[in-house]
């Protein structure tokens, strides 16, 4: 049990480090207490909703879902972590001005969740939890992770709560911060979003190298 949470974090760490994700909290926030919340139970209904979906569609697909795979857990970890360490290389050589197109449609997008309704902004959350195709894949890797550890009933739940908790992070925890203790919150992510901004291409190497390191390790100690 203990190990296969531990197998998770990497995939909810990548999941929970969205600088878009960041941004659009924020930017609601702006909006008030209210669509805060609303946003963010949105974002956690989500990932939940989509994380449990995915396991029981592996759990159909596994023909014993009580059997534990190893070697499937420690493949799946070695191949994600060499592509995320290929990911860093490429993200370093990438040109600056290769972003700036993306970059001017978040911002559009950051625009119009200043402008929600408490019921819109809950639905976008709900939609940015289920996630575009970076945070679908992760969630795949984490259920498939979860299939394969050979753990069923109340501790598969927990495991799939455990990777929502951690990959909703950026989320519920400035929400909740905001909620306690109002807009000197919103202050700090301001600088944290701007530091982002200008350090984006390094922050994102180190943390593709990281995640990515701690994976090929992780798979080699399994095998």
């Amino acid at each position: 049990m203990v190990s296969a949470a531990a197998q998770l974090i990497p995939y909810a760490l990548l999941a929970a480090l969205s600088p878009l994700g960041l941004a659009a909290t924020l930017a609601v926030m702006r909006t008030g207490r209210l669509k805060a919340l609303g946003f963010g139970a949105g974002v956690i209904l989500g990932q939940l909703l989509t994380c449990t979906a995915l396991v029981a569609l592996g759990a159909v697909m596994t023909p014993n879902r009580a059997k534990a795979y190893p070697t499937f857990q420690a493949l799946l970890q070695l191949a994600v972590g060499c592509a995320l360490l290929c990911l860093a290389f490429v993200a370093h050589r990438r040109p600056t001005t290769a972003r700036r197109s993306s970059s001017g449609r978040s911002q559009a997008v950051l625009e119009r969740l200043q402008h929600l309704h408490v019921v819109t902004a809950s639905a976008a959350g709900f939609l940015l939890g289920i996630g575009g195709p970076k945070r679908l894949v992760l969630t795949g890797l984490a259920a498939a992770s979860i299939t394969a550890a050979g753990i069923t009933g109340s501790d598969e739940s927990i495991l799939v709560c455990w990777y929502v908790f951690l990959a909703t992070a950026l989320v519920w925890f400035p929400v909740l911060a905001y909620l306690l203790l109002g807009v000197r919150v919103v202050t700090r992510l301001d600088a944290v979003i701007a530091w982002l901004a200008r350090h984006r291409r390094p922050a994102t190497v180190y943390a593709l190298v990281v995640v990515g390191g701690a994976l090929v390790v992780g798979g080699l100690l399994l095998l």
